[in-house]
Order: C-alpha cells, then structure tokens, then sequence
C-alpha cells in the first residue's frame, strides 16, 4: 500500500514512515492515516532525501534493520545536518536488546518502541513526541523574538546615546558653540532614545508583537531623523537632497523616524563616498506613499543584496572612511515597514561591477492614512 503525500496547505503533521517491508508500512498506515499526513521510504537513503527536500516532516517512524544503510546510520545522518537535526525520530523495531534501545537514544532518537507493538502505545508516543516539538518551536521562536527585542534596544537606542555623546564631545571642545546649537539635537536624540525603550517594553508585553499604528508625517518625521544624522552628513561633506511631499502615513512614531528613516539614512552616509550626494523623494498614490532613498557610493555585491534582511545572517561591513556598524540596521528597518503594512524594495551596482553608475536605492511602500 502506497501512503498519500500531505495535502498541499494540510494543517495535519505529517509522518515519515521508514521500514524495508512491506507488511508493516501497511500496518502502520492503518494505524496512522486517520490522524496524520503519511510519506513512506522502503530504505535509509530514500528517508535522508525526503528529510533534506525541505519536505515538511513532522516525525519520523524508523526501523532498525534494513539493508544498505541500518536505521541508526539513518538517525546519526539526519542529526548531523542542520536542516534535518530537530526532527524527532522514533525507533520502531524488532531489535529489543538493552545495548540496541542504549544506541538508539545515543544516536539521536526520541524514542523506542519495539515490535510487535500496541497501537494505542504508538499513537500515545508519537502524539507525545509532536507535542514536544511544537513547544520547542515556539521557545525557539520566543527566543528569536526577544534577540530582535534586543537588538532594537541596543542598536537604535544606542545611536541616540551616541548624538548625546558626540554633542557634549563637540560642546567641550568648542564651547564657543552654546549650547543654544546643540540642545535642539541632544533634546531630539533624548526624547527618541526615551520613545524607542518604551516601544520595546510595549512589544515585550504583547504576545502578538503589534505595534500601535498612528498617523506620522513624511516630512516631519524625516526632518528629524535629519537632525541625528546632521554631524555625520557635515563630517563627509555630503549633499542631501530631498524632494517628500507633505503626507500622512501610518506608523509608529519612534520606529519611523529611528528604525527606518534612520537607519536608511546611516546606511547611506556610510557608504557614500566623500562629498557624495543622496537622494530622497516621493510620491503620493491612492492608498499608499512611495519613498525613495538612494546614494551614488560603493553598492553591494549580489551575495550581500540576498543576505541583507536576515537578522539571523547579517553582518556589518566597513562603510567608506571605515565606519563600523552592527549590521542590524537593514533587518530592522524591514521588520518595522512590513508591521505598518509596507514593503521595501531594493536595487544595488556594485563599485566592482559597475565603477561608473554604483549605489544602493531603497524602495518604501508605506500605507497611507486618510
């Protein structure tokens, strides 16, 4: 008997079951079709691929003695690879012997259960062996949740620490500025460092991790994140030129101005060449607002471009007078666009590919508020 493949969209887990005979895939199916989505593999090498496919396979059903490649070899391969390490695997044979059940757990598996075996045990273990998995998913995912929480917290907040820093810094060594000229920015980068610390504490509570959307203004909005970045746009002698027409989207307050104006904002300087120019425009639309910032710098490489929203991948990379950065920026400011209900875009030439017309150009589609 040949099991179904899961249902496409099917929100029942699905079990691999691996064993040499015949006979006993069919017993298995009988015990099993009624509750779960079944694939089935007759050798070790077969089961190995089916893990690998990205296939979703919730459990899998093994047997010990099979030709080729035994089920131990089987468990020990899907617990090397990265991919395929978290599958729960339950041993299901007629080897009984103490030695055999020590191997199997020390290989990898989450179970033993030997032949013959009694349905309802199988099906209690198995129901088990799910349960546990689907909490592990959601620790891991809790975990993930509170990293990016973090990385929130000392990224975007510690760029407003630094404006207070880079201020009193400039005020020692120039007191002849007053504080008249600095204060506005101190007081910006204060109240934003304060908004920001309050908006991760407001995602921390929340399960669902939604934010409080709002009308914010472009330009406003935008003059502000200008304000922060002002002594690094001065320091490079860059150009910004801006061209936003005066429109409500809806956002969040701190994280529009931090976490995306912001950080699109440092990635352009950074990357800019001295004395370089950057961009910013937009254009009103029916139902939404499109923001363009671009820079004529140094670009990305293709193998950068595909990796850049992955905060579980990102890494920083020197900008041109060699400023260092966390490489959270980029992640950030995509997860904030797609929480208001928005999309980024991005368009990237290389300085190595393209020496001539090189820089990076970031597309916002942003919702707009009535």
């Amino acid at each position: 008997m040949i099991a179904p493949s899961p249902l496409p969209g099917s929100s029942r887990p699905c079990l691999l079951l691996v064993d040499d005979t015949p006979t006993n895939i069919d017993v298995l199916i009988g015990v099993l079709k009624s509750e779960y989505d079944l694939r089935v593999a007759n050798r070790g090498a077969k089961a190995i691929q089916i893990c690998e496919s990205g296939e979703r396979i919730d459990l899998v059903l093994l047997d010990v003695m099979m030709p080729e490649m035994d089920g131990f070899e089987v468990c020990r391969r899907l617990r090397a690879n990265p991919a395929t390490k978290d599958i729960p695997v339950i041993f299901l044979t007629a080897k009984t012997t103490v030695e055999d059940v020590v191997r199997g757990f020390e290989t990898g598996g989450a179970d033993y259960v030997t032949k013959p075996f009694r349905p309802f045990e199988l099906r209690a273990r198995v129901r088990t062996q799910l349960t546990l998995r689907v909490q592990q998913r959601e620790i891991t995912q809790k975990n993930d949740e509170l990293k990016e929480l973090l990385q929130i917290l000392c990224h975007d907040v510690g760029n407003q620490f630094a404006v207070l820093s880079m201020s009193l810094e400039l005020f020692a060594s120039r007191p002849e500025l007053g504080v008249a000229r600095l204060l506005p920015r101190m007081a910006t980068a204060a109240k934003n460092g304060i908004g920001l610390s309050n908006l991760v504490r407001e995602l921390r509570r929340t399960d669902e991790k939604k934010i409080t959307l709002q009308p914010v203004g472009i330009r406003s909005a935008l003059e502000e994140a200008m304000v922060i970045v002002e002594d690094r746009v001065l320091a490079k002698e860059l150009t910004v030129a801006t061209d936003v027409p005066e429109a409500l989207i809806l956002a969040e307050p701190f994280s529009l101005t931090n976490s995306v104006f912001g950080n699109l904002l440092s990635n352009a300087i950074k990357f800019s060449h001295r004395g370089g120019r950057i961009e910013i425009c937009g254009e009103v639309r029916d139902e939404t607002v499109e923001i363009r910032f671009r820079d004529h710098g140094i670009g990305m490489p293709p193998a950068l471009l595909e990796q850049l929203f992955d905060i579980g991948r990102s890494h920083s990379r020197a900008g041109t007078d060699g400023e260092r950065g966390t490489g959270f920026g980029m992640p950030l400011m995509r997860r904030f666009v797609v929480q208001y209900g928005g999309s980024v875009a991005v368009v990237s030439r290389d300085v190595g590919a393209h020496p001539e017309d090189s820089g990076t150009e970031f597309h916002l589609t942003l919702p707009r508020a009535r």
